[in-house]
């Protein structure tokens, strides 16, 4: 069930390092809806294999929701063009319905970054762009103080279409639109992948994955055979505007961090 996290625990006994870069140019908490909420799991059914340390696998088997992410044939000929085409055309859900634009996603076409949301807001359905409304921008901005350029990374969503009312996306909606995301992995062949909010976590790790509050900043397989990275919504953090040792912005702060160390390390080798 989720519900709203009025409180967060600070780690005692650390020292607080303060970090101009990122936190001083948060911005206000805001409203934000309902499907951002991070869901507050129970702490007895965290894995106990869970290390920071490590890439752990999945929590459970996937599901046959995740079937179609297996190989095909028909993608030896594949591209983005052709994907976004078959996106437009798609009608194996009820979202073309009601969108104004389909939201691929954007960045450069091989690179071994990838951010991976839930779905095309009200912003991201009118302009055709991901992330670029206030949560977009907060994540720009998170981004660049560590260090990330956006036009280095490839970042889109679960969905292409924008749900009615941004309500979270039901099972049918992702099973319409696995294809697509399975393609342009395909396409992309990143190194490692960072998943932004529960629902992305969910689908591409294991639906019985413990909530993103207790794995976040922590390795694991996906779906895709990639190592991936949970990371908080940049839409949960716009809630809160404390900067204070284990805040969700301080959280962010730490594992946006160990994000660029890993990448920084793959593009050396």
């Amino acid at each position: 069930m989720a519900r709203k996290k009025t409180t967060e625990k600070k780690s005692p006994g650390v020292k607080h390092e303060r970090s101009p870069n990122l936190f001083e140019i948060l911005t206000p908490p805001g409203q934000v809806p309902f499907h951002e909420y991070e869901v507050v799991e129970n702490p007895d059914t965290v894995a106990a294999s869970i290390k920071s340390s490590t890439v752990s696998t999945p929590a459970s088997d996937s599901p046959s929701i995740f079937a179609a992410c297996e190989p095909s044939p028909s993608d030896t000929c594949d591209s983005f063009e052709k994907i976004k085409s078959d996106a437009i055309q798609c009608k194996n859900c009820e979202l073309y319905k009601t969108r104004n634009n389909v939201v691929m996603g954007e960045g450069p076409e091989k690179t071994m970054l990838v951010f991976i949301g839930e779905a095309p807001g009200e912003d991201e359905d009118l302009s055709g762009r991901p992330f670029v409304g206030r949560a977009g921008r907060h994540l720009d901005k998170i981004m660049q103080s560590a260090g990330i350029k956006r036009e280095e990374v490839f970042i889109c969503n679960i969905l292409k279409d924008r749900p009615p009312d941004n309500r979270a996306p039901t099972q049918e909606e992702m099973t319409a639109c696995t294809p697509f995301l399975k393609r342009q992995i395909a396409l992309l062949q990143p190194r490692i992948i960072a998943l932004l909010g529960n629902t992305a976590v969910k689908f591409c790790i294991g639906p019985k994955t413990p909530g993103i509050t207790q794995i976040r900043g922590k390795w694991f397989d996906s779906i895709f055979g990639i190592p991936c990275m949970p990371m908080y919504h940049p839409s949960y953090l716009l809630r809160y505007g404390s900067r204070e040792v284990g805040s969700p912005n301080w959280q962010m702060w730490q594992d946006i961090q160990e994000l660029k160390k890993r990448f920084d390390e793959i593009r050396s080798e």
